[in-house]
């Protein structure tokens, strides 16, 4: 009787952080998918010359983050987080001196660090052990 009580009690703990690593998850792949939506908007922008929008979409979806990084806190490292926004606060930086060679980069350099973000949050092996 003793060892079902424990296996119950054991149950109950990994019913639970499995419910919330998925509500994690499922939080982070959302900001995530809507962060690289928009560089890809702001991407297609930029190669069609239209830089002013691309900036007013740039600074939209930076507003947006910083609301969204509040939240990301709570389960993604803040180091990590902080890189993100170091990135935006260069492109932001790129686009009021007009330059379209450096945005390229620092996007590509963004979206890299989403998606390492995204991967490194991931429960499966190679992150546990």
């Amino acid at each position: 009787m003793r060892f079902l009580k424990e296996y119950v009690i054991v149950g109950v703990i990994l019913v639970f952080v499995f419910f919330m690593e998925h509500i994690t998850k499922q939080n982070l792949s959302d900001s995530v998918k809507w962060m690289k939506d928009g560089i890809t908007s702001i991407e297609n922008k930029l190669e069609e010359n239209r830089e002013t929008e691309a900036q007013n979409e740039f600074l939209e979806l930076k507003g947006k983050w910083d609301g969204e990084q509040e939240k990301l806190a709570f389960f993604v490292e803040h180091e990590e987080l902080e890189k993100v926004s170091n990135d935006m606060v260069i492109i932001e930086s790129n686009f009021e001196q007009n330059e379209a060679d450096e945005i390229d980069e620092n996007i590509t350099d963004l979206k890299f660090m989403l998606d390492h973000i995204e991967e490194k949050n991931q429960l499966n092996l190679k992150n546990i052990f």
